[in-house]
């Protein structure tokens, strides 16, 4: 059988760059009690980075990569529900994958209007409690260039953080993911949404990516939110886009691939 050089330079790229790669903090508390930390968070990668027909291939490869955990898109919520979930579960044992993180893509709060998302955040919180999961990803539903008054900021606040005790309730953790696009694309926009929610049930989700893309400096944000932050997600953006962003940042967000590999970009690794 003739390799695939598509595939090849891929796997290469994933192991060497890691890029769209997620480091968590810590694992469930059970987990904690068990066994002392680990000298330092492990490292694992999202599905994103593939099409929704290669999802067995990407939990392979990640897999076979050594990567610790992984990431899901909401998609697979669906894909994977009722009896699917224990076949699920067994794949990622089997491959030595921790269920890291849920993206909860249907379950989106916008400050301008009141929609009560309880019932499909549940769903998500029910299907990732039985494959063992730990923290649920979530990002906002408003705009970054509309005024919202501060009654607005304040109840949409308050349905984030009672999603966050939802979670809880089922042994999970909400982490707030700031996307280009967004509310929290910009610093101030971040700092809203954090400071309208109540940190015992709102975590932080830093992308490193998307905060330089809108602005804010990544390890200022780290800084200021340590005790909140849950996990990095860990990716570059491409100059251009960054150059476009700074001048013109509606443009910039109707660009696609706005991302690439660490270190052609304008995030400053180390």
């Amino acid at each position: 059988m003739e390799s695939n050089p598509y595939m090849a330079r891929r796997r290469e790229f994933l192991k060497q760059t890691g890029a769209l790669a997620f480091a968590w903090y810590a694992a469930s508390k059970a987990a904690s009690k068990m066994s002392p930390p680990p000298a330092r968070p492990p490292v694992g990668y999202a599905t994103i980075s593939w099409p929704q027909g290669q999802f067995t291939e990407a939990l392979q490869t990640i897999s076979d990569l050594g990567f610790a955990g992984v990431q899901m898109l909401g998609w697979v919520r669906d894909a994977y529900a009722g009896e699917k979930t224990a076949e699920l579960k067994q794949r990622l044992q089997t491959l030595k994958l921790l269920p890291a993180a849920l993206s909860c893509s249907k379950a989106k709060l916008d400050p301008a209007r009141t929609k009560d998302e309880t019932a499909e955040f549940r769903n998500y919180a029910a299907f990732f409690k039985s494959l063992g999961g730990h923290y649920l990803q979530v990002t906002d539903g408003g705009h970054p260039d509309q005024k919202y008054s501060p009654d607005e900021i304040k109840r949409f606040g308050s349905e984030m953080s009672a999603l966050g005790e939802v979670a809880q309730g089922y042994g999970l953790t909400l982490g707030y993911h700031p996307h280009f696009g967004t509310l929290g694309e910009t610093r101030e926009g971040l700092g809203r949404v954090l400071e309208s929610t109540d940190p015992r049930y709102v975590k932080l989700i830093a992308d490193v990516a998307h905060l330089a893309l809108g602005g804010a400096d990544p390890v200022e944000v780290i800084q200021t939110y340590r005790q909140r932050l849950i996990f990095l997600h860990f990716k570059d953006v491409r100059k251009d886009v960054a150059e476009l962003a700074r001048k013109d940042r509606n443009l910039a967000r109707h660009v696609k691939y706005r991302f690439c590999e660490i270190g052609r970009g304008v995030v400053d690794f180390p």
